[in-house]
């Protein structure tokens, strides 16, 4: 059987070459009730981004703050491509220690590197 799954030694090269989580971030705001209306109005009237899933019966909500994170750098490369690296990456928050991009929904990054080449894995494993 093909191995489907990255390593964390290459989860974490993939994330010391893309960063594309750092440029912002999304948070759980909990669920849309009466009492969280007024809010997410106030976070909308700010600027933020909100996206509303469906959980079973709830209706919940997600809001991103558009900024990118003081700690990303930009490296160019030999071949002047650029690449993101996170400047504080050996001692980085614990919530950025746990982040996976590759999550389906609002706080996932549709072409996070880890979601690109996990679903490559998964594919060569289907053949």
């Amino acid at each position: 059987m093909k191995k489907t799954r990255l390593s964390a030694k290459r989860k974490s090269a993939l994330c010391l070459q893309c960063g594309k989580c750092c440029m912002s971030m999304t948070f759980f705001g909990g669920e849309v009730d009466e009492e969280s209306r007024d809010e997410i109005q106030w976070i909308e009237l700010h600027g933020f981004k909100i996206d509303y899933v469906r959980n079973d019966d709830r209706e919940e909500y997600y809001f991103t703050i558009p900024q990118r994170c003081n700690a990303l750098q930009e490296i160019k490369t030999e071949s002047g491509a650029t690449n993101y690296v996170c400047g504080v990456y050996e001692t980085r928050p614990q919530m950025c220690r746990d982040y996976d991009g590759s999550v389906e929904g609002p706080t996932g990054v549709a072409d996070c590197l880890w979601r690109v080449e996990t679903e490559k894995l998964v594919q060569i494993g289907r053949r």
